[in-house]
């Protein structure tokens, strides 16, 4: 049936493109080709020697943050290669609720959770040979809260810090209330150096010369930057931990993934279309090892419309609820190599899931989408930002059951998601991934607060108590409850709704020899891989 729907909509749907592919943030998401760079193989503008001794990594340039003119900052996705550069006071394992000192030598937490006390490890140096100090700990953490490109989950749990204070080698955090992910967060964040950013204004910060050649902290530092090709790694022979067997790194800028396997430009690839993991689970030098993300796709209607304006199209509850009865979201979910289908921001199988389900019934939302008293001869606009083929696929497939529900729809690949989605806003529904940290962090785009979701949203202060007491749950039972009333409450208002989860698959090449018993985490996110063990085949 799928098929069908898949031969009929290629050519049925409506669909405008607007740009070049982007890619899910906060943070990221699924890569995929739209046209060749330098740095993919064929056609390469330059290309270094490179030995076989040298590591091969791939990154994107079509994550919406990443140019081919500078390092990526590492405050907005943690990708292997600036992993590589930029350390945290922590470091978290492959589930990324297990932590350890990284920078840090010691730390406690206060039995009320407000307290957080970190001492730095003694001796600690940037690349360039100045000190690590709490003082750069403090302007990182400062600077973040201001930052214009940065990953959320620093900003919610940053926020609640009321103040910092310094002695010699500790740092003091005291909380205003309780924030159970604290430390996760931490593990996540990487340090900066205050002496070389301090005058840098955080609005543009992603963008200064800084990214050409930044400090680090990490095993590596910067060789040489190549606009448009490439950069590569060195030791960074002011890294105190052990040293990486593997001592030469060449990143290069692509924006397909799968160009970049096959010409032999990396050795590490991440996704989860269907497309790029049917592609790399066929080429023999490439060994898949399959990742238990929380990476959501989802839908969410536009409240707000053009320039803040109501959308009088979508503020019937029963529209909403409608138009998603019309969507067969398990066949959609067949799509994608490792789905599954949910009914919330809580997973079907999580013990906090409610037991409720978005049911599927053509005839009945056809009939209540005409008795909502929806407007049929208007045209539903939906918005989506990655143009991979999975999920054109998918789109094509939503238009067709769209329109077999009695709709006009027109369906626009975006060159702008954030922008288009958020600011401009000139659709009824959105299509959007998001590779969550957590699913706390999926229930923070309800908060009133938010800078994006309550553009579209339009502010609705209902979730905002529940979503600050489940920041602040430690206890399972606790946060089970609380999980349940927010799973009500956005099954209640149908602002954004879930179609499935997808599962992550990392390939790693034959010209890599990883240490036994390595766990890979989320790959957007930063963990303890044992890298000073990997090494290179012979």
């Amino acid at each position: 049936m799928l098929a069908l729907l898949l031969a009929t909509t290629l050519t049925a749907a409506a669909v405008s493109g607007c740009g070049s592919s982007k890619t899910d943030n906060g943070a990221g998401g699924t890569q995929a080709a739209v046209s060749e760079k330098a740095g993919d193989g064929a056609g390469a503008a330059e290309t270094p020697a490179v030995g076989g001794d040298t590591l091969k990594l791939a990154v994107t340039t079509g994550d919406g943050s990443t140019t081919d003119d500078r390092i990526p900052t590492p405050w907005y996705n943690r990708i292997m290669a600036t992993n590589l550069m930029f350390r945290g006071l922590f470091i978290a394992d492959s589930t990324l609720t297990d932590v350890k000192p990284d920078l840090a030598d010691t730390y406690d937490v206060s039995d009320d959770g407000l307290t957080y006390t970190i001492t730095l490890k003694d001796g600690l140096k940037w690349s360039d040979g100045e000190p690590i100090t709490v003082d750069d700990v403090q302007w990182s953490i400062e600077t973040g809260l201001k930052a214009a490109t940065i990953n959320s989950i620093y900003t919610a749990a940053f926020k609640n810090i009321d103040s910092i204070k310094t002695d010699g080698n500790t740092i003091t955090l005291t909380l205003t209330e309780p924030y159970a992910a604290m430390l996760n967060v931490l593990a996540q964040f990487a340090i900066l150096p205050k002496h070389s950013l301090e005058s840098v204004d955080p609005l543009t910060l992603e963008s200064d010369a800084f990214w050409t050649n930044p400090v680090t902290s990490g095993m590596f530092a910067v060789d040489e930057l190549k606009v448009g090709n490439y950069f590569t790694l060195k030791l960074n022979e002011n890294y105190e931990g052990t040293a990486p067997k593997i001592q030469k790194v060449i990143c290069y800028f692509v924006s397909d993934y799968v160009t970049a396997a096959q010409s032999g430009n990396t050795d590490y690839v991440f996704g989860n279309a269907a497309d790029l993991v049917e592609a790399l689970s066929g080429m023999a030098n490439f060994t898949s090892h399959e990742v238990d993300v929380l990476f959501y796709k989802y839908f969410i209607f536009n409240m707000k419309g053009i320039d803040g304006n109501e959308n009088p199209a979508m503020q019937n509850v029963e529209v909403r609820k409608a138009i998603i009865e019309a969507i067969d979201r398990a066949s959609l979910a067949t799509l994608y190599p490792n789905a599954n289908v949910l009914n919330s921001g809580v997973p079907n199988s999580n013990p906090a899931y409610n037991g409720f389900e978005y049911k599927f019934d053509a005839d009945k939302a056809k009939a209540d989408i005409a008795a909502s008293g929806y407007d049929m001869g208007r045209t539903l606009k939906i918005c989506y930002y990655n143009n991979d083929q999975t999920t054109i696929d998918l789109i094509n497939t939503v238009v067709y059951y769209l329109e077999q529900a009695g709709l006009t729809v027109e369906a626009t690949l975006s060159n702008d998601g954030t922008t288009d989605l958020f600011t401009t806003r000139a659709y009824d529904l959105g299509f959007k991934g998001k590779s969550a940290f957590s699913i706390d962090e999926r229930y923070t785009e309800y908060m009133s607060t938010d800078g994006l979701f309550a553009n579209i949203f339009g502010g609705d202060t209902s979730f905002d108590d529940l979503v600050a007491q489940l920041s602040k749950a430690v206890k399972e039972e606790d946060r089970n409850k609380i999980l349940k009333q927010l799973q009500t409450l956005e099954q209640e208002n149908v602002y954004k709704v879930p179609v499935f989860t997808v599962g992550t698959y990392i390939f790693t090449s034959d010209h890599v020899i990883l240490p036994e018993g390595v766990n890979f985490c989320n790959p957007l996110y930063m963990c303890d891989l044992d890298f000073a063990n990997w090494e290179i085949a012979k």
